[in-house]
């Protein structure tokens, strides 16, 4: 029996869904210099799954209830971390599983080094995954919350950080079986999508000197006041 409000990411045809995720973020995290990633994720069964952050040490966080647990605890919108902390920060849909993600992407945003990434993973509104979700969630378990990532793009910029172009990923139809993107003319179909984003390193930009003009004082600063005279 399925209960808790994220347990529609432990079902079965989710999983060749996140393996697929997840093994097309090796070759990202090798462009990163050595530091610290972040891993959220939608469901604590999700932990099971094998990540590969190479040469980075990585933190992995699930979400529980509107909360974050596993390595930490801590509220949505409140990561225990100081800014510029991780170089590489992968969303694996737990943006899905809150009804209120906006406020992650400024905490994102705050602990993301600067040339850092940000790789983000969400449900395509628009595949028919939506259809088998609906009637998954029949049974009392809570829907997830798929967005566009049109919307999170504009929200990314908001947070000063740059986005690049999305991506789908996944079969357009759950299967438990492997993961198969399928032809490119149903590539609108496939069941999530893939989204990166950078912050840009602060460039300091040096001041031209102006040169310095005498100033000639003008005649009647030049002429003593009756108070002087008197």
């Amino acid at each position: 029996m399925i209960t808790g409000p994220d347990n529609l990411f432990v079902l079965p045809e989710f999983e060749a869904l996140l393996h697929d995720e997840l093994a097309r973020v090796p070759a990202l995290v090798l462009r990163q210099p050595a530091g610290a990633a972040l891993l959220l994720q939608a469901s604590a069964a999700n932990r099971a799954l094998a990540a590969d952050f190479c040469h980075l040490r990585a933190t992995r966080v699930h979400v529980e209830g509107q909360r974050f647990a596993g390595d930490v605890r801590c509220a949505a919108d409140a990561l225990p971390y100081e800014g510029d902390a991780f170089q590489f920060v992968v969303v694996q849909h737990a943006a899905d599983a809150l009804t209120a993600p906006d406020a992650l992407v400024d905490e994102l945003a705050r602990v993301l080094a600067p040339g850092g990434t940000l790789l983000w993973f969400g449900l395509n509104p628009w595949s028919p995954w939506m259809l088998w979700l609906h009637w998954q969630a029949r049974r009392g378990v809570a829907l997830p919350h798929a967005r566009h990532p049109d919307a999170l793009r504009r929200r990314l910029l908001q947070a000063q950080l740059t986005p690049g172009a999305s991506t789908t990923l996944g079969a357009c139809w759950p299967t438990s079986g492997k993961s198969v993107d399928g032809a490119r003319v149903f590539a609108p179909l496939r069941g999530a999508w893939m989204l990166s984003a950078s912050k840009q390193r602060s460039v300091l930009t040096p001041l031209r000197q102006r040169p310095l003009r005498a100033v000639t004082p003008q005649p009647s600063l030049a002429v003593p006041t009756r108070r002087v005279r008197a």
